[in-house]
Parts: structure tokens; C-alpha cells; sequence
């Protein structure tokens, strides 16, 4: 599951995509599909694990995904891939020619705090190492768990 635009082109550089149904992403947009989808594509496949990677600002629109999560102990591993902004509508302000947009920075959101408010095991992942170590504990585990990991922010070009 994908709704990271700021990211997704490096995804797509790094992913291996070997098996129908391995990847879904809403090609029109629609903020605020991605928590709420990965819960029930995970749902509907409970034989496979379902990673979520999702935008901060994108995030915003469905945050009580988590607490679905936690109360009925659905698996999904949300990894927030925090660049303090709202890329999308930053893209789309680009696109429109539009200056000094206000709201599109969020830099402030602890997204771990949130988790945990929701019930959702979470924790920060600033390095290489630790993500990985993190991603393995909750690939291991049969409980949902978010991640939040730092990013810079990457306007796609117009």
C-alpha cells in the first residue's frame, strides 16, 4: 500500500513486485485512502503481511485507521514517512502556480505519540539500522505497529 507521493518514485526504483496484488496505490489521487485501505487489504489476505507507507500530511486524513487497528488487532505495519509537509497539495499549489499556500507544513506531528494514544505500538526510526531492526520486529509480530521514519522533503516537479 502506497500513498507516499513524495516518495514514490524511489519505491518504485527498489521494489521488487513478484506477485498479483503486491502493490496498490490510488492512480487519481484520494487523500486519505492508504491507512483505512491497508486494513482491509490485509483483511482479505491475512496469509501475507501488509506494509503501509504513508505520507505525514496524508496520514492527517485517516488517523483513526490506528485505532481500528489496535481494537480488532489487525496486522498492518504503517510506516509514516515523515517530510513535514503535505506533498500532494504541495504538488498541486506548484502545479497551479500558486504562492504561499497556507497549512501545507506540518512539521510538528509525533506520529508515535498519536499511535500510542490509538493503542498502536509505535517508535521513531532515524537510521538505516534502525528501521531495519524495527520493520523485523514487526514482521514478527502479529499485532499492528507504526514506524515513523524522517525523510526530506522532495517536491515532485511540475
Amino acid at each position: 500500500m502506497n500513498e507516499a507521493p513524495s516518495v514514490t518514485s524511489v519505491l518504485w526504483e527498489r521494489l521488487r513486485l513478484e506477485h498479483q496484488g503486491s502493490y496498490y496505490f490510488a492512480s487519481a489521487g484520494g487523500l486519505g485512502f492508504g491507512m483505512p485501505a491497508a486494513l482491509g487489504v490485509q483483511l482479505a489476505t491475512s496469509s501475507r503481511r501488509v506494509i503501509a507507507i504513508i505520507g505525514d500530511g496524508s496520514a492527517n486524513y485517516s488517523i483513526t485507521a490506528l485505532w481500528t487497528a489496535a481494537q480488532y488487532k489487525i496486522p498492518v505495519i504503517f510506516l509514516i514517512m515523515k517530510n513535514g509537509s503535505y506533498g500532494a497539495l504541495r504538488w498541486f499549489a506548484n502545479v497551479l502556480k500558486v504562492d504561499n499556500v497556507p497549512g501545507l507544513d506540518v512539521s510538528d506531528i509525533d506520529f508515535v505519540a498519536l499511535a500510542e494514544g490509538y493503542g498502536v505500538h509505535a517508535v521513531h526510526a532515524d537510521t538505516r539500522d534502525r528501521l531495519k531492526h524495527e520493520l523485523s520486529a514487526a514482521l514478527a509480530s502479529s499485532l499492528p505497529m507504526l514506524i515513523e521514519v524522517p525523510t526530506v522533503l522532495d517536491v515532485p516537479a511540475t
